[in-house]
Formats: C-alpha cells, sequence, structure tokens
C-alpha cells in the first residue's frame, strides 16, 4: 500500500540537512503518543532497520520507512518542518486524527 503524504519545502530542506550526517540507514515514522498526556500521534528516529510490512517514502534526504500501525493514520497527512524556537522540528498533521485533539502539555501532532 502506498501512502499518499505531503512533504513540504520546508521539511524536504531539513531532511536534506539531516543526510548530511545521517544517524542511521532510515528515519521511521511510527505511530504512538505524542507527548504524556497519552494523545495520539506520530514519532520519528533514526533506525537502520526495515521490515518487510514497512512502507518506504523516498525523499531528497534520508528514506522514511512507516511502519504498518501508522500507515493508515499517516495517509492523507501533511509533513512538515517549523524552525521556530518554541516548536523547533518536524511536525506530522493527519486528517486521520480527530482534530481537537492537540496535547495541553504543547505536544502537536
Amino acid at each position: 500500500m502506498a501512502i499518499d503524504v505531503e512533504i513540504t519545502p520546508s521539511a524536504s530542506k531539513a531532511l536534506l540537512k539531516l543526510a548530511q550526517n545521517p544517524l542511521a540507514g532510515y528515519i521511521r515514522i511510527s505511530a504512538g503518543s505524542s507527548c504524556g498526556c497519552g494523545k495520539g500521534g506520530f514519532q520519528m528516529q533514526w533506525d537502520d532497520n526495515k521490515r518487510f510490512t514497512d512502507t518506504v517514502i523516498k525523499t531528497q534526504g534520508p528514506k522514511l520507512v512507516v511502519d504498518r500501525n501508522a500507515k493508515t493514520q499517516l495517509n492523507g497527512g501533511t509533513i512538515d518542518y517549523s524552525e521556530d524556537p518554541m516548536t523547533q522540528g518536524f511536525h506530522i498533521l493527519s486528517p486521520q486524527l480527530a482534530s481537537g485533539s492537540g496535547c495541553g502539555c504543547g505536544g502537536s501532532h
């Protein structure tokens, strides 16, 4: 199953920068808790292992591997990157996760 996901220009630029000093072969996207309050979201981390159930998304930087539990939730979503000092980093937004389910502790999806 292919995944329909948009990677914004700022996320593409950040991924390209990560490719200069990779910490592993892939960046894994998995479904999980986005913050300590237990709300659903995504996690990204370096990983050298690719499973046969993973879906690979090619980017200008490192390849992204999406585990089978995150595929449905990520489909139709957007991967963005923000350089704002309060929210610096990657942000994955998905129409599959209910709107208004943001964290009270400041986490994002």
